[in-house]
Formats: C-alpha cells, structure tokens, sequence
C-alpha cells in the first residue's frame, strides 16, 4: 500500500470516531436542552434525510471539481459548522436554538454524505486491482474498531469530560483527517473537464440514474442492495434493545453485550479477508454470495433464539458474513467502473439505500410494535435470504447472458 492509501485510512478512522462523538454529544445536548425523547429522535431521521441528499447531489460536484478537493471542501465545511455548534452548546433552550442546533446538524450530515462514495473512488485510484480486497477489508477492520471504541467509551468521555470537551475532540479528530487528505496525492480525474464541457450537471445526474438501471450487471447488485436495506434496521437501537427484552429476557446489559459483539465480528471478519485478500480477489462474486446468504440465514436463526449465550455466538458470526458480502460488492464496483463513472454510480447507490433505511425505520417499528421484535429479525432473515438466491442466480447461473448484454457505455 501506498502512502496516499494510509491518508484515506487516517482519515475515514478519525472521521467516523469523531462522528460517534459528535452524535453521542448533540444527543445529550438537545435531550437535556428539550428533555423530549421525540426531538432528540429527529436527529437520527434529519441527518439521514440530509445525507441522502448529499449523496444525490454530489455528482453535480463532481463534473466540476477533484475528488480530492471535494473531501477536503466536505471536510473544511463540516469543521466549521461543528465549531459552531460549541457556541450553541453554552445556550438555553430556545426555538432560535433548536431551529439552528437542526440546522447545523443537516449541513453536517449533507457533506458527510460525500464521504464514502468519494473514499470508493479515491481507493480505485490509488489502488492497483489486485490489491483492492487487502485495502478494503484494512479500511473496514482499522475503521470498526475505532468505532466501536469510540461508541463504548463515549458516554464515559461524557460523564467525565462534558459534552463540551468531547465536542472539542471530534473537532481535533476531522482536523487530523483534513489534514490528511492534504497529503493525499490521487491521480486528478480528468474526466471533470470533458463532462463539464460536454454534459450539463443536470443531464450527467439523469445519465447517471439511467446508467445505474440498464447495466445488466450492476441493476441487479442494486436491486440486492434495495432488497437488503430493507432488513438493515434490524440494528436499530430500538429494535435491538426491545428484542434483548423480550426474547432473551435480558437488561439493557446485555443490550451493550449483543451490539459489542457484532462490531467484534465485524472486526475480525475484517482481518480475516484481509489475510486471505489473494484467495478472495478472484471469486469476488462467489464470496459475496455466500457472505449474503450466511448472513441472511444467522439473521434468520438469530429470530428464533431465547438463549442469550447463543445469540451473543449467532451474532459474533453475522459480523465476519455482513463483512465478507459488503466487501466483495464493493470492490465489484471498484473493478468494473471508471472513476468517474464510479463516483457517481456510488453517490446514487447511497441515496437509494438511504431513502430504504429511513422507511424500513417506519416500517419496522410499527411490526415490532404490534407483532414483536423476533418477527422483525425472522423477517429480515428472509429478505436476506431471498436478496442472495436473486444475485446467485442472476449472477452466477444466467452470468453469460448478461456478459453479452453488457456493451452500454456511460
């Protein structure tokens, strides 16, 4: 790995352990300040709505504009804003300090939403073929790990540091990834100047979306991306703490127990790709499927189960199979897309998963609340399930056919 791979390594790290920070301490902020569970839950939902939104609109950035640029831009915004919620944090409630502390948090959310597309197509750019599985699952290893620090130690940093404080940390954490993305050194994607000349910014975003639906092969990776956002909300803090309750017969202990678990699974699954990234690299398609369908099947048992001893196992194990499946399909589209096509292609594949989430949040509480949590999971399993027979057997078994359809070009 080059040293440009290890800045988007430093960088997304401590984007994404400052962003649990972050989240962890306008939680408390607008919680003490309203004292309304329901305000304080419209966090979740407006910085989603937000970063969907960035996530469409970025490839109106991108024709105009480096990806390396576009990061460092995000980046430069989203560090000024956070800055700005300090001052908020000292004030009363008010309805001027709700709308802005709101405010603030879209913006954020908005440029966050950048991100990871523009991470995907940076690591193409950097990174030769053969080694985008090993960059990929150290990326997902080194960034899980982080996070679940930065989720178990958070609320100990709160109780003994103050919001303040711990807002102030997040502040130096996206200032060492501005930092770092400085140093980057990416190939420029020139295709910015044809498009901007050729292509109205307008015509490239409906190009865009026609491109992501036509191409045989990647309409049926997004339909199995749609299909499984669906079941993604079964990590919902709500869903998983009422499951616990209710069919493990467990406090909230163990609540922290089955979430730490997971991020544990999902780290080692990370280094284990990681060290056997050569075997993996040329089955990609292969071991995405079988990573979904294990994931999808674990997600099914884990519905049944009353033992929390056993679940705490089941889901130790969702973790290497969430990973090996999300892994595989992203260096999928690492591999078969040029950057440019490749940053916008990303852009709308978040959108679209994003939009699922947030009605799959509606959804799944109202089947949780009148049904009950195992039927969530149970259901989720079958999505799963029912997304990985679709891609085998679009992919695996008619994959000739679809070979010879592929000869759009964007």
């Amino acid at each position: 790995m080059n040293k440009s791979y290890y800045s988007i390594l430093v960088s997304q790290t401590t984007t994404n352990l400052g962003f649990a920070l972050y989240t962890m301490s306008v939680t408390l902020f607008l919680f003490n300040m309203t004292e309304s569970i329901a305000i304080t839950s419209l966090i979740t939902f407006v910085s989603i709505i937000a970063r969907m939104f960035g996530s469409a609109t970025l490839p109106l950035f991108s024709n105009k504009m480096e990806f390396r640029s576009l990061l460092i831009l995000s980046q430069v915004i989203q560090l000024l804003f956070l800055t700005s919620l300090l001052f908020l944090f000292s004030q009363t409630y008010s309805s001027i300090t709700l709308f802005f502390s709101f405010a603030i948090i879209a913006i954020v959310s908005f440029f966050n939403g950048w991100f990871s597309p523009l991470k995907s197509t940076l690591i193409k750019s950097i990174v030769s073929a053969d080694q985008r599985v090993q960059a990929n699952s150290l990326l997902s290893t080194v960034d899980q790990t982080f996070q679940f620090v930065g989720w178990a130690f958070g609320g100990l940093l709160l109780a003994f540091l103050g919001k303040e404080l711990v807002l102030g940390i997040t502040l130096f954490l996206v200032l060492i990834s501005l930092i770092s993305f400085s140093l980057l050194k990416a190939k420029h994607n020139s295709n910015v100047q044809v498009n901007h000349n050729n292509e109205s910014s307008l015509k490239g975003l409906v190009n865009t979306w026609s491109y992501l639906f036509k191409n045989p092969r990647l309409r049926v990776l997004i339909i199995m991306d749609l299909i499984e956002s669906w079941a993604g909300m079964i990590w919902i803090s709500a869903i998983s703490l009422a499951f616990v309750k209710e069919a493990l017969h467990r406090g909230e202990a163990w609540w922290g127990y089955i979430n730490g678990a997971y991020y544990l699974g999902t780290m080692i699954g990370g280094f284990i790709i990681y060290r056997l990234s050569k075997k993996f690299q040329g089955n990609l398609l292969l071991y995405m499927f079988l990573g979904a369908s294990l994931y999808g099947a674990l997600t099914f048992v884990y519905g049944f189960i009353s033992n929390p001893i056993v679940a705490l196992l089941v889901v130790i194990f969702m973790g290497p199979a969430y990973i090996l499946r999300d892994l595989a399909q992203e260096t999928i589209f690492q591999n078969e897309l040029d950057e440019h096509t490749l940053s916008k292609i990303m852009s709308a594949r978040s959108t679209l998963v994003q939009f699922i989430f947030m009605l799959s949040i509606l959804a799944v509480g109202t089947i949780a609340e009148v049904f009950s949590a195992r039927l969530v999971y149970i259901s989720a399993g079958v999505l799963l399930l029912t997304s990985a027979l679709y891609g085998s057997y679009q992919l695996l078994f008619k994959n000739k056919r679809i070979k010879n359809q592929e000869n759009l070009h964007y």
